[in-house]
């Protein structure tokens, strides 16, 4: 095993990524971090890449800039296709011909995005999908940060601070929420996917339902696993990582 960190592809502070290589040139699942798109990091979720290495794959994870006044969207989905560009370019051994994207939280959201470019397979793990829709039926939410959110709006802390995270990513503009709103880009050139997500946890699972729909309106390849309660992302790795490797193997073979 090869463990190369902070390899940079891009001039800020920000724009690294770590690879952990297999020894023989394998198919690459290229990870994106949640967090909010405000915050998170490539090296958080280690145990996530140790399964993937286990299972055979190499992972590269990537670093972002992340969203402030002076990094709205799109500089997050900037940076990890300008990542992934230079990996595929790239001299470091693995199957460039078998490359898939996994995503949580916010992840999940920019590694869809990137397989609506590129066509890869994808995992996305409670991914934020509808802004425009999310913002439409919930007016009346005021957007705050969880934390100081003690008294939530409308009985709802998970949707205050969904709303708070819109604001933060496009720095107040929730006129260009549409651009990232996805279920409305799927094409028949996007990638096959698996959709997990909580029946009752920050990312609202119509939102999954109504990607699921798109997907199978274009004639892609859907998976969907909705497991009860309201665990996000991270919260339910133990459960979702067989399906998830189960997937990828069956679209890296």
């Amino acid at each position: 095993m090869a463990k190369i960190f902070d390899i940079k592809y891009g001039n800020d502070e920000k724009q690294k990524l770590d690879l952990y290589l297999q020894d023989s040139v394998a198919p690459l699942v290229f990870y994106t971090h949640g967090g909010g798109w405000w915050q998170g990091d490539k090296r958080k979720d280690t145990k996530i890449f140790d399964s993937l290495f286990s299972a055979g794959f190499s992972v590269a994870s990537v670093n972002y800039r992340l969203a402030d006044k002076n990094n709205p969207y799109p500089a997050q989905l900037d940076d990890c296709h300008s990542a992934l560009t230079f990996l595929q370019q790239s001299d470091y051994k693995f199957r460039k011909d078998k490359i898939a994207l996994l995503g949580a939280s916010s992840g999940a959201n920019i590694s869809v995005s990137l397989s609506i470019e590129t066509g890869y397979p994808t995992v996305s793990w409670s991914g934020q999908f509808d802004f425009k829709g999310f913002l439409k039926t919930h007016t009346a939410i005021t957007g705050r940060k969880a934390v100081d959110n003690p008294d939530p709006d409308k009985g709802s802390r998970q949707q205050s601070y969904y709303k708070w995270l819109l604001e933060k990513l496009f720095n107040g503009d929730l006129s260009r929420v549409g651009e990232a709103t996805l279920q409305h880009k799927i094409t028949s050139k996007t990638g096959p996917v698996l959709l997990i997500n909580s029946a009752a946890e920050l990312a609202p699972v119509m939102e999954v339902y109504k990607m699921q729909e798109a997907y199978l309106e274009n004639g892609i390849e859907v998976d969907t696993i909705i497991f009860p309660g309201d665990r996000h992302a991270l919260g339910y790795a133990d459960d979702a990582l067989k399906p998830t490797i189960d997937f990828l193997e069956t679209h890296l073979q």
